[in-house]
């Protein structure tokens, strides 16, 4: 029997939330993966440029560590976007056993391009949805989050941080 507050009976088939939440990145995931390639680019490779960028990585095992994946993946990552003339990588000075990740200036010329690719990409999904709809959608998404363990409010306060610095640039 349905509670009073199942909701379900309102959404399309499938009733599933995270059919649509699944559909909805693999949308996302699709039209970034297309736009990212006129730079010869992938989404894997931008995931380890953004973090330089912002810094919030600049070894391989911060980077392991942020983006969740394996450390031989962020080597391989490094690899290809070296090759490419993306990243570069220096001896740390305080510590000649860790090899610095630093972005070139081809890369840095870039970024402002990969925000504008971010933003454009953002906007056309975001089409049509109020602002005050887009707060209910992410106050929700954090919530669904923050019922499985993760924690929201470190995830807010580093984009908080990022926006900030897009602020200064």
């Amino acid at each position: 029997m349905d509670r009073p507050d199942d909701t379900r009976h309102e959404l399309p088939f499938p009733r599933h939330t995270g059919y649509w939440i699944s559909r909805l990145a693999g949308e996302i995931r699709t039209r970034v993966d297309r736009r990212l390639k006129e730079y010869e680019l992938t989404r894997s490779q931008l995931s380890i440029v953004m973090p330089l960028h912002f810094g919030r990585a600049s070894t391989a095992a911060e980077l392991t560590r942020e983006l969740g994946v394996d450390s031989t993946a962020v080597t391989r990552l490094v690899d290809r976007l070296e090759a490419k003339g993306w990243v570069q990588r220096a001896a740390d000075p305080d510590d000649r056993r860790v090899q610095r990740i630093e972005l070139t200036e081809q890369a840095r010329a870039r970024i402002p391009q990969m925000k504008a690719l971010g933003d454009e990409l953002e906007a056309s999904f975001l089409d049509g949805v109020s602002a005050e709809d887009r707060i209910v959608f992410h106050r929700v998404l954090m919530q669904m989050l923050s019922n499985v363990g993760e924690d929201v409010f470190a995830m807010i306060s580093e984009d908080i941080s990022e926006d900030e610095d897009d602020r200064d640039e």
